[in-house]
């Protein structure tokens, strides 16, 4: 994948999960838009990318929540690292591998996030509230990841082969 084809996909997925209403039923959980998109581009796109695609989710990420700046980083990094790490163990283009690998990434992100922010103090979580969004995570991990990666797979075939056809 290109820069500009990751710039263009984070963005929109940055756009996208700010459009979608969190859920409410799960603590108020956002949908795992990016996380799906960096495992997509993670296990779709060479290493060089990667790193360049994990600071823009993160930047992207925080610059439309009510974190830090910065605080996102760290975990887009890891997640990109290990999931390009174990690429060649897993079946890329499996909904079985998205499934699995979008529920512990959200269930991951949402431990992470709990973790600093209850050592930072910039809000307290009680053990209801993050057993609630462990098990948001989990459901929404396990749906909206595997969509997510359907869809990028889509665009991307599509663009290779619109790019064929004009050489």
């Amino acid at each position: 994948m290109s820069r500009i084809f990751i710039t263009l996909l984070l963005t929109a997925g940055a756009l996208l999960q700010i459009a979608l209403k969190p859920w409410g039923v799960f603590g108020a959980l956002e949908l795992p838009i990016l996380t799906g998109l960096m495992i997509c581009i993670a296990l779709h796109t060479e290493q060089s990318q990667i790193f360049y695609a994990a600071v823009l989710a993160g930047l992207l990420h925080d610059a439309f929540c009510p974190a830090p700046l910065g605080l996102s980083i760290p975990f887009y990094i890891a997640l990109a690292s290990a999931v390009n790490w174990i690429r060649d163990e897993v079946f890329g283009d499996l909904p079985a591998t998205y499934i699995l690998l979008g529920a512990a990434a959200t269930v991951l992100e949402t431990l992470y996030y709990a973790f600093v922010f209850t050592l930072s103090g910039l809000r307290p979580v009680s053990p209801l509230m993050l057993l609630m969004r462990l098990a948001g995570g989990l459901l929404a991990g396990a749906t909206i990841v595997p969509l997510i990666s359907l869809l990028v797979l889509k665009l991307r075939t599509m663009t290779l082969r619109n790019r064929r056809r004009f050489i």
